[in-house]
């Protein structure tokens, strides 16, 4: 019987080295739904028009099928519109940046696109690429993204969990998200899209840290303005 015990409490002294050798990183969740007038941080290719908005938008879908009307933001009162014009290859809005990684990270990130086509364009998908850590324009290499686009049925979320990689290239510090725009026709013709985003949230280690655009008003002032608000 002392043998059995003595054995049973060597398995667990191993199981318990084990996990204290193994790092259990917390995770942090942060939402940006552009409600401080912020816009994008970088992007690519035939892009334009980024703009803060709020309320019903009436956009082209292209050449081939009529304008369309977006309702509102999908939370809260305010959006981002971009547009592509005109019609060529698949330009992105790179709406965040998340910096400080380590080889391993996970790093998860849910927006919504509106996208009233079902099974065709326009329609909006995530996808991210690799950067230097510092500049949100910096481009080391494709992360690749979901595979989904916008179902076609409103506001339609897409999601993608990246796992963080440097191994091919060690400058590699850092992740942009993608809001990537596909068109009808995607090349070759004279007329533009509009898309609209909302309500972005991206879960990361705690240790990295999750940039988001800017906008005129920071949260910190929003919320000192909301607390003199209380005292008038």
């Amino acid at each position: 019987v002392k043998l059995r015990l003595e054995e049973a409490m060597k398995k667990l002294l191993v199981i318990a080295l084990v996990l204290i050798a193994v790092p259990a990183f917390a995770q942090q969740t942060l939402n940006y739904s552009w409600e401080d007038g912020g816009t994008i941080l970088s992007s690519f290719g035939n892009f334009c028009c980024e703009t803060n908005v709020a309320g019903p938008q009436v956009g082209s879908q292209g050449s081939v099928v009529g304008p369309y009307t977006c309702p509102g933001a999908q939370e809260g009162t305010y959006y981002l519109h971009f547009a592509e014009a005109p019609h060529s290859g698949t330009p992105y809005a790179g709406v965040a940046h998340v910096t400080g990684l380590q080889d391993g990270d996970i790093v998860t990130a849910e927006f919504y696109g509106y996208d009233i086509t079902p099974g065709s364009s326009p329609s909006l998908r995530i996808w991210g690429h690799y950067t230097d850590g510092a500049d949100p324009t910096s481009y080391l290499g494709s992360a690749s993204g979901n595979s989904d686009y916008t179902a076609g049925t409103g506001w339609d979320p897409v999601s993608h969990t990246w796992t963080f990689d440097s191994a091919t290239d060690p400058l590699r510090l850092g992740l942009l998200i993608e809001a990537r725009a596909y068109s009808t026709p995607s090349t070759n013709d004279p007329d533009h899209t509009d898309y609209w985003v909302d309500n972005l949230t991206v879960t990361a280690p705690d240790h990295a840290t999750i940039v988001f655009a800017e906008g005129p008003v920071s949260v910190e002032d929003a919320s000192w303005t909301s607390v003199k608000a209380l005292y008038r």
